[in-house]
């Protein structure tokens, strides 16, 4: 993490997952906060007193910093897009940060095994012993997935 910035974790779907849309929107989220708390590039910090001075980084000094047009910057940060892994790299270079905190923080994918295992054992405690080597048996002959 830099600039010392926290972000909150978006909310998920009850399994933990988000869709295309409200990735491209977390995701963009995030884009502008990192930027609302960037200062701004050395050669504009000396401006202070001049009308309209920001105290972070613009759309268009992210553009200029990443390479990436204004409107796509835009987009990006509207969450109107996901950014490619190379604008996301690009993105998380300007910022001086690493480019997965700019990503949403999802549970991991097995985080509900723990879960359906608990589920499978309570179950399982219901079984006779002939029947929960039947089950054994049964899970041994599945091919993960």
């Amino acid at each position: 993490m830099c600039h010392g910035l926290t972000l909150p974790n978006p909310p998920q779907m009850s399994d933990g997952t988000m869709n295309e849309n409200e990735v491209a929107q977390e995701i963009g989220k995030r884009i502008r906060q990192w930027r609302m708390n960037t200062p701004p590039p050395k050669t504009r910090r000396k401006r202070q007193n001049e009308t309209g001075w920001r105290p972070h980084m613009t759309i268009e000094e992210l553009a200029k910093a990443t390479g990436l047009t204004v409107t796509t910057v835009n987009k990006l940060e509207l969450g109107y897009k996901a950014p490619r892994i190379e604008s996301l790299l690009l993105l998380s270079q300007a910022f001086g940060c690493d480019a997965s905190e700019l990503l949403p923080k999802t549970k991991h994918r097995n985080s509900g095994k723990s879960e359906l295992l608990n589920e499978l054992a309570a179950a399982a405690a219901q079984l006779g012993a002939k029947q929960l080597r039947e089950l054994i048996k049964q899970a041994r002959g599945m091919e993960p997935g």
